[in-house]
């Protein structure tokens, strides 16, 4: 299989637009909207059964290996990069959600650890390095893709970032309930971020307003999209996989 058939192929998986220029930001935005993260056969094989919090367990360790540390980083470095100061306020905006207002105990990082230690008893058996592999591959993908030399990837990759997250969300606090073991307290990620990233999609739509209306700026944004929904995609794929098998 050469290497354009197999791109096919998880295009048509991960259920990728077709890549065009854009008629403006926002209709990446609707491009993304449109695509459902609980169609992802991860989500659909835990819905087929009894509620496995062993496999929330190893979503949410990978999601904290891969994107919790460092997705402050990459909001601060883009900030940094842009020149719209209307686009550093909204960045910004969610830098702050990110890091707890201020509250110190309110960090999201700090909460999502929370979730995977109240999620502990039901770990899974295997606990070799490649139960994490998902979210290190992640975390090394995402960081080059924040690296890119056009701020507007960037800013893409964010948009569909927040809409990703949002569905993903959403898959698993539909998982959550149906059960009753964990705590409110252990829950205090989920239940914030089932609101919190809501608002931060519609924060696209906005970001995506600010984007210049030129080719070369609705280019590179299209690119960053379809680069962050991929890889987010492949990110399920990976711990799907670890699931299945037992990392060793």
């Amino acid at each position: 299989m050469n290497h354009q058939i197999s791109r096919e192929l998880r295009d048509d998986r991960a259920q990728l637009p077709h890549a065009a220029v854009p008629l403006s930001a926002e209709a990446i935005v609707d491009d993304y909207e449109k695509l459902e993260v609980s169609e992802h056969p991860l989500f659909v094989e835990l819905r087929a059964r009894p509620v496995d919090l062993g496999a929330i367990w190893l979503l949410m360790a990978n999601l904290a290996e891969g994107i919790s540390r460092d997705f402050v980083i990459w909001l601060a470095q883009t900030i940094a990069r842009v020149e719209d100061r209307r686009v550093a306020s909204l960045l910004a905006k969610q830098l702050n959600d990110e890091l707890g207002s201020g509250a110190f105990d309110q960090i999201h990082s700090g909460l999502l650890q929370r979730f995977v230690a109240g999620l502990e008893p039901w770990r899974p058996g295997f606990t070799g390095a490649g139960a994490l592999a998902p979210g290190r591959t992640l975390a090394r993908q995402g960081s080059q893709l924040f690296q890119c030399s056009d701020v507007y990837e960037a800013l893409g990759a964010l948009m569909v970032g927040e809409i990703f997250a949002k569905k993903m969300d959403h898959c698993v606090g539909e998982e959550i309930r149906r059960q009753d073991a964990l705590s409110a307290d252990t829950l205090t990620w989920l239940t914030l971020h089932e609101t919190l990233e809501v608002d931060h999609a519609d924060d696209s739509r906005e970001l995506a307003a600010l984007i210049p209306n030129d080719d070369g700026a609705l280019n590179a944004a299209r690119k960053g999209a379809r680069a962050q929904w991929q890889l987010l995609w492949e990110f399920l794929d990976g711990v799907r996989s670890v699931r299945s098998s037992g990392a060793s």
